[in-house]
């Protein structure tokens, strides 16, 4: 018997991947990216907004690790081991990391209501 609040449709499933995308920042990291690398190399059968919500999420996790380390390694590069550097780099981590989970909790809302992620077109 249907609920009256039932789905018409089946699940897409895109909330799976949006989910490792968020453990990997916040709990599990290396396993969380190695699970969510493994979910977008097998996702060729899935439902196409899962396929995007994985490469999304693929894409801004090597975008957010490229960013962090290079301006972290910039700073130690220009101001040395000085409280300048350590300021700098607490507060550039700390800012871009909040930045990717913000985005991470837009996607999971954008993938829970079968849509998506927020991310150019072109590149999924």
């Amino acid at each position: 018997m249907r609920y009256s609040g039932g789905r018409e449709k089946a699940a897409s499933g895109a909330v799976i991947p949006v989910i490792w995308y968020l453990l990997n920042l916040l709990a599990i990291p290396v396993i969380g990216f190695a699970v969510l690398v493994w979910l977008y190399l097998h996702s060729e059968g899935d439902h196409p907004l899962r396929r995007a919500h994985a490469r999304a999420a693929v894409v801004m996790s090597v975008v957010g690790a490229v960013l962090i380390s290079t301006g972290v390694g910039v700073a130690w590069l220009t101001l040395g081991n000085t409280g300048h550097f350590w300021s700098f780099g607490l507060v550039w981590a700390i800012v871009l990391h909040t930045g990717f989970v913000l985005w991470g909790m837009v996607a999971l809302a954008q993938a829970m209501a079968d849509k998506r992620p927020l991310f150019p077109a072109r590149w999924l």
